[in-house]
């Protein structure tokens, strides 16, 4: 085996989402949203141009842009990026997402150790994954649905596999209550050399209290449920609390706690905020791994505060 110094890299590929190392598309499973992070990964927060990665449904009806990045675990690199137009009443996003695991020495494995020792080639392999996607959601009424197309591209080494998903969301609100339900990531098998494995598929379930407005101030508060398949389940309940000064400024904190049905080292809490102020929002999330350590991620959303013309 000539790659013997990736063997680090591919037991972070492995460990990066602590639960899915079943499954190929790692990155699909990591929350695409500074926001949604700050709360558990809760699809409800994902309202800007990031909500093209949760289902499509919640797509904004104006031009937006969402951008995050962050350290994940064992140093690994993630970034997304997504933006969103409306276009004769439907908005069509187009995103990227991007995991990058870093590099290490290429190692020629010694047979006479057994592979425990070998000869650095003075060459560097490395490991990362890119998913690109599209899609549109549309409002009709209380109702909005949106449906979204992924390809994935998994690298490690010289070996790279690729994969192509699909994610449908639904969602209605009454009353100011919101209720959605979305599945991500239906697809075929990815290969990356000898190995085949499929999508991180995943099933989410959510709801989301009307915002009780005070002067100042506002609270809402959300629930979720979602599950991978063959590799467990999350329960989450959490909320968003916002505070708006006299000057536009609007300061908001998140948080959200979570039960998982398989042991993990993610920890059972999230905490995350903003400070926004016109159309413009940067956004901070902490995730904790117990003896893994934290990821911290930041983003920054746009959102324009006039819907185009339905012409255009």
């Amino acid at each position: 085996m000539r790659h013997s110094g990736i063997l680090g890299l591919l037991v972070i590929l492995s460990m990066a989402p602590s639960l899915q190392a079943q499954r190929a598309g790692v990155v699909l499973a990591l929350p695409a949203s500074a926001r949604a992070a700050g709360a558990s990964d809760a699809s409800p927060l994902a309202t800007g141009a990031s909500a093209l990665f949760y289902g499509g449904h919640n797509m904004p009806e104006t031009r937006a842009v969402s951008a995050s990045a962050g350290t994940w675990l064992g140093g690994a690199q993630f970034s997304t990026v997504a933006v969103a137009l409306p276009w004769r009443g439907s908005t069509f996003g187009v995103g990227v997402q991007a995991l990058d695991y870093g590099s290490a020495d290429e190692i020629i494995p010694d047979p006479l150790t057994g592979g425990v020792r070998g000869t650095a080639t003075g060459d560097r392999v490395g490991a990362s994954e890119l998913a690109i996607s599209a899609g549109v959601g549309r409002r009709v009424g209380a109702w909005r649905a949106g449906v979204a197309g992924t390809y994935v591209s998994q690298h490690v080494a010289d070996a790279s596999g690729h994969a192509t998903g699909l994610d449908a969301g639904i969602g209605v609100t009454l009353h100011g209550w919101e209720a959605s339900a979305a599945v991500q990531h239906l697809g075929g098998m990815l290969q990356l050399g000898a190995v085949s494995s499929p999508l991180v598929r995943t099933y989410r379930g959510a709801a989301a209290s009307p915002a009780w407005r005070t002067a100042l101030a506002s609270l809402r508060a959300v629930a979720e449920y979602r599950s991978v398949e063959g590799e467990g389940a999350t329960a989450l309940l959490g909320g968003e609390g916002t505070w708006e000064s006299v000057t536009g400024w609007q300061l908001s904190l998140r948080g959200a706690a979570a039960s998982y049905s398989v042991e993990t080292a993610r920890a059972p809490w999230a905490a995350g905020g903003s400070a926004a102020r016109g159309g413009w929002s940067l956004d901070y999330a902490y995730q904790g791994f117990g003896a893994l350590g934290a990821v911290h991620r930041m983003g920054v959303t746009w959102r324009s505060r006039v819907a185009r013309s339905p012409s255009l």
